[in-house]
């Protein structure tokens, strides 16, 4: 069952048949056990539906103005002003003006960081990285967790280290030593 939070704090989901289901926090209604839907069902399901069209054409919205919604692209992000028609479009590099368009930009970029090298890390990878400040050589390892196995790098410079996750927000940066990059 997949559920969505609205801005009002209702939640809407939406289970294996296909039935919507809406809660809040105060009540524990069903669409199909309440008797009527109040103003806050209706912003709740609007948003729902506008999230769910969200997320089939590719777009993201801005949670701070939902007016602007953004389209990533390979290398940029083209960004529209729904109710202006305005647009943009703009590298990470660019983003930083002081307009709402640019600021919609800056606001997905910062909500979908670059992905870091050491993010896609391999076990037996040994790795140099910069850790709070201190840079020094890792080995990627396999760990197991509850239900699955990820990679961690374990520090080559101490005996009771601690391991350190590949997307720790710690590791500012790093690059990999062994294998060899090839060039």
């Amino acid at each position: 069952m997949s559920e969505f939070t609205a801005s009002n704090g209702m939640i809407v989901s939406r289970d294996s048949d296909g039935d919507l289901r809406l809660l809040s926090q105060y009540r524990r209604n069903t669409l199909d056990q309440a008797p009527f839907l109040d103003g806050d069902d209706i912003d709740a399901l609007r948003e729902f539906f506008q999230a769910e069209n969200d997320a089939r054409l590719g777009r993201w919205r801005w949670p701070e103005n939902p007016g602007y919604v953004v389209y990533p692209r390979l290398n940029h992000v083209a960004v529209v002003h729904e109710e202006s028609g305005n647009a943009l479009q703009a590298t990470r590099d660019q983003a930083d003006i002081n307009t709402g368009l640019c600021r919609a930009a800056r606001a997905y970029f910062d909500a979908h960081p670059e992905p870091k090298p050491w993010h896609d890390a391999k076990p037996g990878e040994v790795w140099e990285l910069t850790v709070e400040g201190a840079t020094r050589t890792y080995a990627s390892i396999a760990s197991e967790g509850q239900n699955d196995v990820y990679v961690r790098f374990f520090p080559t410079h101490e005996v009771h280290a601690v391991t350190v996750g590949t997307k720790a927000p710690v590791i500012s940066a790093g690059r990999r030593i062994f294998p060899e990059v090839s060039s």
